[in-house]
């Protein structure tokens, strides 16, 4: 199956693909009214807007670092997981969401291995039954993702971190792929990169995640990036990761829609059964 990740409304609405991801809320704070139809992608932590204008409410490294778009290695503000008022107020937008169909969880996790550390953080992990902090960590992941599950009419998805080595995504982001299970339907993990020159790290990554997940009750989504690449190249692509996931969602503009029609085409076409003489 393919689909698309788009902000724009018109597209979502006639755009290429059995299946449509529309950004309702973006990790810029930007939010749009849903669409019926498409799968409402959700920016759950990730809210450079709200680090900006109450920068104490971001994520806190072991050394202090808060986890804001200045900050090295960060692309947007992450707000702390445990955050009382902010996960509540996430949790309704998700209820009022959830009521039009099916939403997708974006920066679910922790900002990295070392969030947080916020004084708020430490009193909540001293006082719980947890063994260790990623196994905390974990526990806040899952139990807001069953707590979204709750509010959510239609199928809930989430978006994992594209490191499929075994662990490593419990240590990076509190994310659990099996305790998360009984709560999504699909997994999506985005492995996108600029015109893909080269695209085995693509297919390693794929192949590794098409594993990790091959027990768990839950369908396999990729995301892949379609600005400044050759139609010719993301169709290989395409069919290079085809046997690894069940759908494959192209991040989607204006500008690049003929390309994503081209490369549905043109995987369509070598997919088709040849007659028989």
């Amino acid at each position: 199956m393919y689909g698309i990740l788009t902000d724009d409304p018109e597209l979502a609405r006639t755009g290429p693909g059995e299946v449509t991801h529309f950004f309702a809320e973006y990790v810029d704070g930007t939010r749009n009214e849903p669409l019926e139809g498409a799968i409402s992608s959700v920016s759950c932590w990730g809210d450079t807007k709200t680090v900006r204008d109450e920068p104490g409410r971001a994520a806190v490294a072991a050394d202090g670092t808060r986890a804001t778009p200045d900050a090295e290695g960060h692309h947007w503000g992450t707000v702390c997981p445990t955050d009382p008022d902010y996960r509540a107020a996430v949790l309704e937008r998700i209820e009022r969401l959830g009521a039009t169909g099916d939403v997708r969880l974006t920066t679910l996790g922790f900002p990295g291995a070392s969030f947080c550390h916020c004084d708020r953080c430490d009193r909540e992990f001293e006082a719980s039954d947890a063994t260790d902090r990623t196994a905390w960590r974990t526990d806040v992941i899952t139990d807001f993702v069953a707590d979204a599950a709750a509010r959510v009419s239609g199928e809930l998805l989430a978006t994992l971190y594209p490191d499929p080595y075994p662990g490593n995504l419990r240590e990076r982001a509190g994310l659990d792929p099996e305790a998360l299970t009984p709560h999504v339907s699909e997994f999506v993990v985005p492995l996108c990169g600029a015109g893909y020159g080269t695209t085995y790290w693509v297919e390693s990554l794929a192949r590794g995640f098409a594993r990790e997940l091959e027990d768990l009750d839950a369908t396999f989504a990729i995301q892949l990036s379609t600005t400044d690449v050759d139609p010719d190249r993301l169709a290989g692509l395409t069919r290079q990761l085809d046997s690894h996931a069940d759908t494959i969602v192209y991040g989607t503009y204006p500008e690049t829609e003929a390309v994503v029609r081209d490369v549905i085409r043109s995987v369509g076409e070598t997919e088709a059964p040849t007659p028989s003489a």
